[in-house]
């Protein structure tokens, strides 16, 4: 498994290969592990998430065969991660909620989307 590193400004859509992530603890603290569907000519086929990107991760709800998109981002030198166009303070803020219901559709399958009570347009997800 060979795991690739998020770039600055570059959104990368991933799909996620196992529900959950391997994680362990090592002397810098928790990691998280995540497999994700790459072609068969990819070299990568996993990466590592900080526990405030794997936090975000789970509150995607995000499962195999999901596709997220994940941007690395720096306020002033300070790195931060974006999920479907959400930061961790867009997760946590007001009206938290329906910013996140709304993030969740965003790669949904168009017939998934049809079929949901809420009908969205890429104008409803906050960019």
């Amino acid at each position: 498994m060979s795991a690739f590193k998020f770039e600055v400004g570059k959104p990368k859509k991933i799909t996620l290969a196992f529900d959950e992530p391997k994680a362990g603890k090592n002397d810098y603290g928790m990691w998280y592990l995540y497999g994700i569907e790459s072609d068969i000519n990819d070299e990568h086929n996993s990466f590592f998430a900080t526990a405030t990107l794997h936090s975000m991760i789970q509150t995607m709800e995000a499962k195999q065969g999901k596709t997220l998109q994940i941007e690395k981002c720096l306020d002033g030198d300070m790195p931060f991660f974006k999920v479907n166009g959400l930061s961790i303070n867009d997760m946590n803020g007001a009206g938290s909620q329906e910013k996140i219901a709304k993030a969740k559709l965003m790669f949904e399958d168009k017939a998934d989307i049809e079929e949901s009570s809420e009908k969205v347009s890429a104008d409803d997800i906050p960019f």
